[in-house]
């Protein structure tokens, strides 16, 4: 399956009702809207004169708030057309009435009925604050049950301004939004949503994050879906999320070519096969550059996964290895030399040698000597690598203060954004291990 397709499928995933008929029998079930052998005051305010209800509309309804209680809804329903019969009831008599048919009818997914019923009860002017919020959100389940998108997310924009909502009405608005084709408002809300969260302190939900991802694709916004992967990988990761990020960033035509070294060697600290073509172009490249302990690990890692066996390749190890073996032999004396010369990239190479031989408690403090001297001849390279090094060695923190500080013009602040999101995902038992493992 290609990388759209699974996105596709993933975007089909992302669109689920969070609230349903079961959400407002639950809100509303074994409530009494009103008690006291049939004359009750309605839950208004204490200075409004109490409103009473007629013993034969009380009878009838005190009837259906049984069944409704005991779950026999249709029988309920059946009742309350017959209180519905009796002449010239007045305003509270017909709230009472709707506030009771509407979760009845709800929960025998009468979306119709139910939504007509909760909006009486709302516009009646007779429930209390948090009673609004209540039947505001229930009338925007029935009418996302309808599929009136447009009208539900309307009912839950005035639930979640009434205050006290539910987490879930904000999430069923903005779905509603996007199944609505309102895509400008669901994005709007989508961002607010992510916006208040991390304003408060926590981590977006995944399922927001999903969501959003979902109007970001709809929408044709590559840049807010790349945006939306990076929180993703960051505080839910996961190997899907991962390649889609990290091939969405690889497809930027701003990013220089010799950065295409630091996205391949993310793609093998996170366990993601290379091609063989990928595999040879990062260990020549580090072999070119003087790395030959770095492709001689490469070329390791190709051969292991069965994507790297032939003749030519198995040449192209054998040498890499030899000169391997020869630079692990002269590191101490190589460094030590580095370490006399004014200029600053001997020394930082060195460093860096030794962090891929997995000894970064060494090379770590040569590689921050040598770019503290002058002499490097493209720093944003050079802090780009520290950082690399300090994720390869699990030291996090420092990876990204240091990656912080790439400000290139040819897209390697683009990839130190792929570094650091790895520095900062959230540590779980399918989280990516060092890419070069210790080898003394």
């Amino acid at each position: 399956m290609n990388a759209k397709n699974r996105r596709l499928n993933v975007l089909k995933r992302l669109i689920i009702p969070t609230l349903t008929a079961a959400f407002a029998i639950a809100t509303f079930s074994s409530y009494a809207p009103f008690g006291g052998l049939g004359y009750a005051q309605a839950p208004a305010e204490s200075a409004k004169p109490a409103e009473t209800l007629r013993p034969e509309v009380a009878k009838e309804l005190k009837a259906a708030q049984d069944l409704i209680n005991a779950k026999q809804f249709k029988e309920a329903l059946a009742k309350l057309a017959e209180a519905d019969k009796i002449a010239a009831k007045t305003p509270y008599e017909i709230y009472i009435l709707e506030r009771l048919r509407g979760p009845a009818a709800a929960a025998i997914s009468d979306h119709i009925t139910a939504a007509k019923s909760f909006q009486i009860a709302v516009d009646s002017g007779r429930l209390t604050p948090a009673e609004r919020t209540q039947f505001s959100e229930a009338t925007t389940s029935a009418y996302y049950l309808l599929k009136d998108y447009k009208t539900s997310a309307a009912w839950a924009k005035r639930a979640i301004e009434s205050g006290g909502a539910a987490p879930q009405t904000r999430m069923l608005m903005i779905q509603a939004l996007v199944l609505g084709e309102d895509l400008p408002a669901a994005t709007k809300e989508a961002n607010t949503a992510i916006a208040d969260d991390e304003k408060a302190g926590k981590a977006p939900t995944q399922e927001l994050l999903r969501l959003a991802g979902t109007i970001a694709l709809r929408a044709n916004d590559d840049a807010a879906y790349v945006g939306i992967l990076e929180r993703l990988v960051i505080g839910y990761p996961t190997n899907d999320y991962w390649l889609d990020y990290v091939s969405r960033v690889a497809r930027n035509p701003a990013i220089n070519d010799r950065y295409m070294t630091d996205i391949f060697r993310l793609k093998m600290t996170l366990g993601q096969p290379l091609t063989a073509s990928q595999y040879m172009f990062v260990a020549q490249s580090a072999k070119q550059a003087g790395f030959p302990i770095e492709a001689a690990k490469v070329m390791e890692a190709g051969f292991k996964s069965a994507v790297l066996g032939t003749a030519e390749h198995k040449q192209f190890r054998d040498l890499v290895e030899r000169d391997a073996a020869d630079d692990i032999k002269n590191m101490a004396r190589s460094s030590a030399e580095a370490a006399k010369v004014k200029e600053g990239p001997g020394l930082f190479n060195s460093g860096l040698n030794y962090v891929y031989n997995g000894e970064s408690d060494k090379g770590l403090p040569m590689m921050e000597q040598g770019i503290s001297r002058p002499g490097v001849r493209r720093p944003e390279d050079a802090r780009l690598r520290l950082g690399i090094a300090y994720a390869i060695a699990g030291e996090r923190a420092k990876a990204v203060e240091a990656l912080a500080m790439v400000k290139s013009t040819e897209g390697g602040n683009e990839v130190a954004r792929l570094w650091t999101a790895y520095a900062k995902q959230r540590v779980t038992s399918s989280s990516a291990a060092p890419a070069v493992p210790a080898t003394k």
